[in-house]
């Protein structure tokens, strides 16, 4: 008996699945180029380029929410610092 269960994928594996399935079609495509020159143009313009936009966003939010994270930390010692002083 096959039994069927549900699967669970994560938003990141899928990013991570479309992004390499976004480098291969563009690879494949730039393998049909006359020149090697041309291929390599399209391939770094098509491919690698918005790949790199990607990562560079999110690593620049993450950063961004990390920072966040800290500064509220910070904020709540301060608080407490300055409670203790009013009492």
């Amino acid at each position: 008996m096959v039994s069927c269960t549900a699967v669970r994928i994560n938003a990141a594996s899928s990013v991570h699945l479309v992004i390499a399935a976004w480098l291969f079609v563009t690879g494949t495509m730039a393998l049909t180029f006359e020149t090697a020159l041309r291929g390599i143009a399209f391939f770094s313009l098509a491919g690698v380029a918005p790949v790199a936009f990607h990562a560079w966003a999110r690593i620049r939010a993450l950063r961004r929410a990390r920072r966040s994270v800290v500064e509220q930390h910070a904020d709540e010692r301060d608080d407490r610092d300055a409670g203790a002083d009013q009492g």
